[in-house]
């Protein structure tokens, strides 16, 4: 009998293998590009502290799907680069994290927070503006709804448990 159920669980484990490259293949297209690593930004104008790991969607509207609402936004310059007033203050707050200054606009307390992922969408300040600190998404969407920057929207999820966050609420 014992040989029987050996035999059994060996030709489950061979057909389980050999499935394995069609089941992936019928998954939506998640990689995952990078190590989690503790990142500084903001959420509703308070600096935060994550965890940041990143997975590409197949598409920016698959990305939008699963993120359920949830954005991450990064902001650069006309040049493509963090603003250092972007920067400052964060990282003031977290002096030995890496971090980009990137905005959250949920967090696991939110009414509606669903967990998971969020979106990135990349603000691009536009050439001839001046850069200011954007640390909540109504202060981003003010600057595109004012004309100073665009929103690009991404095929980029990012993991980003908060760290301590339960005196932002």
């Amino acid at each position: 009998m014992k040989k029987l159920l050996l035999a059994v669980s060996f030709a489950l484990t061979g057909l389980l293998v050999a499935a394995a490259p069609a089941l992936t293949s019928a998954a939506p297209a998640l990689a995952t590009t990078a190590a989690s690593v503790p990142n500084f930004g903001y959420y509703d104008n308070q600096t935060i502290e994550y965890q940041a790991t990143e997975e590409v969607t197949s598409s920016p509207h698959q990305a939008q799907v699963l993120a359920a609402g949830a954005v991450v936004y990064h902001i650069v310059d006309a040049t493509g680069n963090v603003p250092a007033v972007q920067l400052a203050r964060a990282q003031a707050a977290f002096p030995n994290d890496a971090g980009s200054g990137n905005v959250l606009n949920f967090i696991p307390t939110d009414v509606g927070y669903t967990g998971g992922a969020w979106n990135l969408q990349i603000f691009h300040w536009n050439p001839g503006v001046t850069p200011t600190e954007l640390s909540s998404d109504t202060d981003i969407l003010a600057a595109v709804a004012a004309g100073k920057g665009t929103l690009q929207i991404t095929a980029t999820l990012v993991r980003c448990p908060v760290i301590n966050f339960s005196a932002l609420r």
